[in-house]
């Protein structure tokens, strides 16, 4: 059921993607870039902090040009800008950008870059008695959305343990979409049993609601850049310049964790409207593995999971998927 639900959605995005009014523009000065109010999503909340404060690192790069900056709340939306063509690169997790590949037969959507492995992980709620894989018998798991790489991860592994999942609650394991912004109230109200989710809210729910983490997942591809393939044929030099400042920032923020880590506290703050605590970034960043390579095998077990979950199909060859100038 999951897997037509998510199959049906993405008909009608490709949909608008052929028939969307508005047109590709060679000469466009604009660039829309997309994120989440994740730490997980650091590159883009540093440079977005620093468009925001006038010191704009993609600008850089790009003299003349505006970087216009958007936020999602999990993958799946993400592609759907990509799809109805309102947003030309965004960072976002691994496998949205693949079923947005697949359903699209391999037409809509390349990766530049890596950019985050690791910062993902189950939680328990404190006092849940749940410890290992069985105990999920009859609970409830929260991921972000129905799809996102998390909700595909929880899935897998619930399915890797003999443990069916459902939306309704009729299987072993009600496994519950839900904003990260929420989870944490919920928990609290005994409403959910654990959660499948990724910096800062691991850490939030940590310190707030004395969850503790049951299984982390310190390699897994977390965040990626991708770009829509129109966008990208229109303009190679700008993709090519974006991929160069995307590299060389990555390795800034390896150089200054400190000031890097002020910048995304900053951002997290301004893009959620509430104080985000420094010492909270401080300990999720902990947790990341900041990079700007494409894990090739990391994607293909992501595949996996989400054929072994009933999220995906058959998928076209993933070297296709890598961004080249030429294709």
């Amino acid at each position: 059921m999951v897997k037509r639900i998510l199959s049906a959605l993405f008909c009608v995005l490709i949909l608008m993607a052929l028939f969307a009014c508005n047109q590709e523009d060679p000469n466009s000065k604009t660039i829309r870039m997309g994120c989440f109010p994740n730490v997980t999503h650091v590159q883009a909340l540093v440079a977005r902090n620093m468009s925001r404060t006038g010191e704009g690192w993609f600008e850089r790069y790009l003299p003349g040009y505006t970087i216009e900056w958007y936020t999602y709340n999990a993958g799946p939306t993400a592609m759907e800008a990509i799809f109805g063509r309102t947003v030309d690169l965004t960072y976002v997790g691994p496998s949205p950008a693949l079923n947005a590949y697949a359903v699209s037969a391999g037409r809509e959507v390349r990766l530049l870059a890596g950019s985050v492995n690791g910062g993902a992980a189950l939680l328990v709620a404190p006092g849940s008695g749940i410890n290992k894989a069985a105990d999920f018998k009859g609970r409830s798991i929260a991921t972000p959305q129905l799809g996102n790489t998390q909700d595909v991860s929880c899935r897998a592994w619930l399915n890797k343990n003999q443990l069916k999942c459902t939306l309704e609650g009729a299987g072993d394991t009600r496994v519950a979409p839900t904003p990260n912004s929420m989870q944490l109230q919920l928990m609290k109200q005994g409403d959910i049993d654990a959660c499948w989710t990724v910096e800062p809210w691991v850490t939030r729910l940590e310190m707030m609601a004395g969850a503790r983490v049951l299984v982390q997942e310190p390699d897994v591809v977390t965040t990626v850049l991708a770009g829509r393939v129109a966008w990208l044929k229109n303009h190679p030099q700008e993709a090519a310049l974006i991929t160069q400042a995307h590299r060389e920032l990555t390795q800034w923020i390896s150089e200054h964790p400190q000031e890097a880590q002020e910048r995304v506290t900053n951002e997290l703050t301004e893009l959620t409207q509430a104080p985000m605590d420094p010492e909270l970034v401080r300990r999720a960043w902990s947790r990341l593995k900041i990079t700007d390579s494409i894990d090739i095998a990391g994607l293909e077990q992501f595949v996996k999971d989400a054929q072994m979950a009933g999220l995906l199909d058959r998928v076209p060859p993933l070297d296709g998927m890598i961004y080249r100038k030429d294709k």
